[in-house]
Formats: C-alpha cells, sequence, structure tokens
C-alpha cells in the first residue's frame, strides 16, 4: 500500500512547502486581483486533495470489507480532480489575458468561460458516474490506483482544455511576459501529453494524476507566481514611474517658470520705477499701484493652484463636511468674481430656483474652489457679452443633487483643452500667465470635483457659447426654500460703516517685513497697534498689557504660535486669538481652532479678509 502513496506522499510534501512558502513569505502587492484568489485556491485545494488521495489509498485497500464507501470516496476525488483542473484552466486564462486592453470585452468572455467549464464539469462527471471504475492497476493487481472508464471523460476534457487554453496564449500572447510564456506552455503540453500516453494505453500503473497536478503547480509557483520576480517587477516598476514623475516635475517646474516670472517681473518693474520716479504724483502711485496690485493676484492664484493641485495629486486632500448655507457660499463666489472683471465688458449675474433647499451639508470649502476656478477660467476666454451662474437642483433618493451650470459667450476654449489633463499641463509650453494659471486651475477644479464624487460636462455650442454642468451630490440640513435671492457684492460700502479707533491689536511675527505689511493695513483702521518678535515677547506683553485681538504667526522659531497660545489660554487669556499661516488648506481652519485659535488669517493677507475678521470679532451685535 506504501508504494502506492509514494507519488502522491512527494506531491503532497511539494505541496505542503509551496503552501508555507506562499503564505509565510512577503507577497507582491496584488492582492485582491482574481489572478491572486485562483492561484490561493490552487495552493490550499491542492493540499487538501494530497491528503484525500492517501484516504483513497486506505479505502481501496479495504475495499472489500466498504466497497460502496470506497466507490464513492473514489468517484469524489475524481470530482475534486476535474474542479482542480477547471480552475486551474480559469487561472491559465486569467493570467494569459489583459484587462487593461477592453475591460467590458473580458468581464464578458470571462463570465462566458465559468459557464463554458461549469457545463463541461457537469457533463464530465455525470459521464464519468455512468462508467466502470477501477481501483487495481492493470500491470499490478497489488497496486492500488483509481482507473477503468471513468477516466476516460477526464483525460478527453483535459486534453481539450490544454489546446483550449494553447491557443488562448497565442492568440493573446502579447500579455504575457515573453520570459514566462515558454514554462507556462510547456508545462500545459506536458500535462496533455501525459494524459494522452495514459488514454492510448489504457495501463493505471501508477497515482500520477495528483503529481501531474502538483507538477504544474509547482511550474506556476517558480514561474508566473514567483513573488521574488514580481517584487523585483513592482520595484522596476517603481524605479521607471519615479524617474518619469521627476521628469514631469523638471518640465512643469521649467515650463511654470515663465509663468511666475512674468507678474514678477511686473511686480519689480513697477517697484523699481516708482522707487525712481523723480516726479511722483498720486495719479503715478495709484496707477502703478493697480498693476502691482493684479500681478500679484495673479502670481498668487498660480501659486495657490499649484499648492491645490500637489496636494490632491499627493493623497493629502481630504474631505472637510460640514453644515452650510448655500446662499453665504454664493455671495462669497460673487464677491471675488464680481472684482475680477470689467463691467463695461462683461457681465456677471447669478441665478437661483427659488425651490431648492437653503441649508446642506458637505464640504463647503471644496465646492467654494471649484465654482471660482471653473468661472475664472470661463471669464478668461469670454471677451464680450455675459457670464452666468445657474443653481438648481433635485432630489435623487435621499441626497440632494445640487447642479451649477456655468454659462458664458464667445469662449474661445475647445474640447480639447477642456480635456487636458495636469500632465499635459506640465508638458506643455506656455506664453500667456493669466491663460495658463487658470488653465491649472480648472485642472484642480476637476479633481477636487472627483474627490467630492462629482461629475463636470462641458458643452461648446457655435453661435451659443459654453456650458460648464457640476454636479454634486449633497445632505440638506434644512429643507426650506431658498427663496428668491438678490445677490450683489457690497463690500465697498461694508468697509466705511465702522471704526476701530479704540481697538487694541497686537501683532506677533518673526519677519520684519510680514510685521510691516500688518501694521500698514490694520493703520488704516486707526487701531492702537503693538508688535512683538516671537512667542515669548507675545506672552510677557499680554500679561502686563490689555488687547482686543492677537494676531499671532504659526511658524516661529523657539516658541511657535501653536505652543504661545497653549500658554495664553492656560494662562486664563480668552481674547481672540488669529493664526498667521501660509498653510491655508481644507479644514486648516478646524485644526487650528482645536490648538486652541479662535480663527486663522490666511498669508499672504488680504486686506478684505482682514478687515471682515476684525468686523467678526470687534464689533458687537448691536454696532452691526
Amino acid at each position: 500500500m506504501i508504494f502506492s502513496m509514494a507519488l502522491g506522499i512527494v506531491g503532497l510534501t511539494f505541496s505542503i512547502i509551496i503552501l508555507c512558502i506562499y503564505f509565510w513569505k512577503k507577497r507582491a502587492n496584488v492582492e485582491g486581483t482574481l489572478t491572486t484568489l485562483f492561484f490561493r485556491f490552487l495552493v490550499v485545494f491542492l493540499v487538501g486533495l494530497g491528503f484525500y488521495e492517501i484516504i483513497c489509498v486506505i479505502s481501496m485497500a479495504n475495499a472489500d470489507t466498504h466497497p460502496i464507501l470506497n466507490e464513492i470516496l473514489c468517484r469524489i476525488h475524481i470530482l475534486l480532480d476535474i474542479i482542480w483542473a477547471a480552475v486551474f484552466m480559469v487561472y491559465i486564462y486569467s493570467v494569459t489575458r489583459n484587462k487593461n486592453d477592453d475591460l467590458m470585452e473580458y468581464i464578458k468572455s470571462r463570465r462566458i468561460l465559468a459557464f463554458v467549464i461549469i457545463v463541461a464539469v457537469i457533463i464530465t462527471y455525470i459521464t464519468s458516474c455512468l462508467l466502470k471504475v477501477t481501483y487495481h492497476s492493470a500491470v499490478n493487481p497489488n497496486f492500488l490506483v483509481i482507473g477503468g472508464p471513468a477516466l476516460y471523460p477526464v483525460y478527453v476534457i483535459a486534453g481539450m482544455g490544454c489546446i483550449a487554453i494553447t491557443i488562448i496564449m497565442f492568440k493573446f500572447k502579447n500579455t504575457l511576459a515573453k520570459n514566462l510564456r515558454f514554462p507556462v506552455i510547456y508545462f500545459i503540453l506536458l500535462f496533455a501529453f501525459l494524459v494522452a500516453i495514459e488514454f492510448i494505453w489504457f495501463n493505471y500503473r501508477v497515482n500520477y494524476i495528483y503529481f501531474v497536478f502538483c507538477f504544474l503547480h509547482m511550474g506556476m509557483f517558480f514561474t508566473i507566481e514567483s513573488q521574488d520576480k514580481r517584487l523585483l517587477t513592482q520595484v522596476e516598476k517603481g524605479r521607471k514611474e519615479a524617474e518619469i514623475a521627476n521628469r514631469a516635475k523638471t518640465e512643469f517646474l521649467s515650463n511654470i517658470s515663465h509663468e511666475i516670472r512674468t507678474p514678477m517681473n511686473t511686480i519689480l518693474g513697477f517697484s523699481q520705477a516708482l522707487l525712481e520716479e523723480k516726479n511722483l504724483s498720486e495719479d503715478i502711485v495709484k496707477r502703478d499701484a493697480i498693476n502691482i496690485k493684479e500681478a500679484s493676484s495673479s502670481l498668487l492664484e498660480l501659486i495657490n493652484n499649484i499648492l491645490d493641485v500637489s496636494r490632491i495629486e499627493s493623497g493629502k486632500e481630504n474631505i472637510d463636511s460640514k453644515d452650510y448655507k448655500l446662499e453665504n457660499l454664493l455671495m462669497e463666489v460673487n464677491s471675488v468674481i464680481s472684482s475680477k472683471i470689467s463691467k463695461n465688458v462683461l457681465e456677471f449675474k447669478i441665478n437661483v430656483d427659488p425651490n431648492i433647499p437653503t441649508m446642506y451639508n458637505g464640504d463647503s470649502n471644496k465646492l467654494y474652489k471649484i465654482l471660482i476656478n471653473v468661472l475664472l477660467n470661463a471669464i478668461t476666454h469670454t471677451k464680450f457679452g455675459s457670464v452666468s451662474l445657474d443653481v438648481g437642483g433635485a432630489y435623487v433618493g435621499e441626497s440632494f443633487k445640487l447642479s451649477f451650470v456655468i454659462s458664458n459667450t464667445g469662449h474661445e476654449m475647445t474640447e480639447a483643452e477642456f480635456n487636458k489633463s495636469f500632465e499635459d499641463f506640465a508638458e506643455g509650453t506656455s506664453t500667456n500667465s493669466a491663460v495658463d494659471s487658470v488653465k491649472l486651475g480648472l485642472i484642480a477644479a476637476k479633481k477636487l470635483i472627483e474627490i467630492v464624487d462629482g461629475t463636470i460636462d462641458f458643452k461648446n455650442e457655435k453661435g451659443k457659447g459654453t456650458r460648464y454642468i457640476i454636479s454634486i451630490d449633497q445632505k440638506v440640513i434644512d429643507d426650506m426654500r431658498i427663496g428668491n435671492l438678490f445677490i450683489e457684492s457690497n463690500f465697498n460700502d461694508e468697509e466705511k460703516s465702522y471704526d476701530f479707533s479704540d481697538k487694541k491689536v497686537l501683532i506677533v511675527d518673526d519677519n520684519k517685513i510680514n510685521l510691516k505689511l500688518a501694521e500698514r493695513l490694520l493703520s488704516q483702521f486707526n487701531m492702537n497697534i503693538k508688535t512683538a518678535g516671537n512667542g515669548k515677547e507675545c506672552i510677557e506683553l499680554v500679561k502686563n498689557n490689555k488687547y482686543d485681538i492677537i494676531l499671532l504667526d504659526h511658524m516661529m522659531p523657539e516658541l511657535d504660535g501653536v505652543a504661545t497660545v497653549h500658554i495664553l489660554r492656560e494662562s486664563g487669556i480668552n481674547i481672540p486669538v488669529i493664526a498667521l499661516t501660509a498653510n491655508s488648506y481644507t479644514g486648516s481652519k478646524d485644526n487650528y481652532v482645536k490648538e486652541g485659535f479662535t480663527d486663522y488669517l490666511a498669508k499672504p493677507i488680504r486686506y478684505k479678509d482682514l478687515y471682515k475678521l476684525l468686523a467678526k470679532y470687534l464689533i458687537s451685535q448691536e454696532e452691526k
């Protein structure tokens, strides 16, 4: 009996070794793929089949005592052989086909193959059950072997499967690495050859089927499924991707340098002209200051768009959902866009469906960036006529699908330009700073839309203008209708309504230029201003003086802004402390509030944003 188990024990030993190595050794990061699942099934199944074959040999040795049980066990062994062979065929098909060519075709063909194999397995096994099975070698009756006519259908279907797999591999030969094709074809043909020889001889000398399975399996493990090869391939792929990424960054920096130099040239040029002007007048100062401000705004927008895309590409941009009023968001959008257009050339309108809800829960910061970037892109490419933002929506299940349609006339942008990716932008050359800056902003907007699971569509109809259609699902917080909105920017009317002459402010920053700028901006509000160069100086001043508000820089040597605000709060200082920071990104305000700050103000400081913060924290409700 031990000789009947010999090949089975050898095969089982190899199968157990492969199983241990496969599950204990570090594997390449391809978890979850169908190919991996198929091979994992084959690894575990083959070990179980080895133990089951030993049980069948023992059963055949005692066939006279339990003939019915022996036949059931042996016929189940045949079924398990058929199942392993069928899964092996599907596995070979999976590693041969390239799923990237046509995903739908691949899924369809895989389903057809699975159906055909299931039907073939059922027919083969039923046919096998109708035929006689023997339990002894035709050469030596003392040798225990499962054989007889019951195995004929198995040999036939296995041979047909090998032929089919070989045809598949030749048909899709470009999808498999060249160094892997030969061993795969070799092992398949070896299996077909052994089955064909046995089918011709009809002499069942040894239990070789399980051993052949182990031989095939071992071949796959050391070729296609070789984790060392896969890891090396992934390392090589990662190296090439890193090289490509580095080249792309180099090209991007090279190309974007022109966009940065253009506004910088304007800023430095007009600044130098003002310094050297001998007959300086108020008109000259205002004229050059307007040019410097416009160039600075363009440069800031470009830098912000670069940082936004960088955060998105690095995977650091997360969804920060919170409750917000749609009306407030649209007023902010209107305020920014109105300042970017000339009313003598373009008309800007916001139209809101009065029947949509008032308040939502979602990432309003990203929605704001999306609308601003797409609107700026539309405005830049519209030389005359109008730009409009139409806001509507409808319930889709439990969520509300907000729709934003941005329409404009005389648009020059083509669909090909709209579909450009960041890689296309990085590799391209540029001649106009403003246009390329807003193109990068549009790319950032499209990436942000993907993050919030929204959609954007672009339609350019000749003679009718262009439409950007944005749809984003939001959770409704207040179902009350928003009603008729009249949105108009009135910031210039707001800023002369309040006087801060009785308020004391402390500015803390280690950079002297930043201190001078903050003093210059705050001086327009007639405030009592005091400055400090570091956190320790700030703490000493607060201990001995009373301030109405503190503007505290985040990044400072020795004692940074976060550590300083912790000490102030622990000392019982509850006055508003505003973080001055260049780290302006989604969720930054919440992070600073958690550390003890009251609010934050992004650098570079904008006059409008500064005024809003002062009005928010220094003006009582009665005054408002």
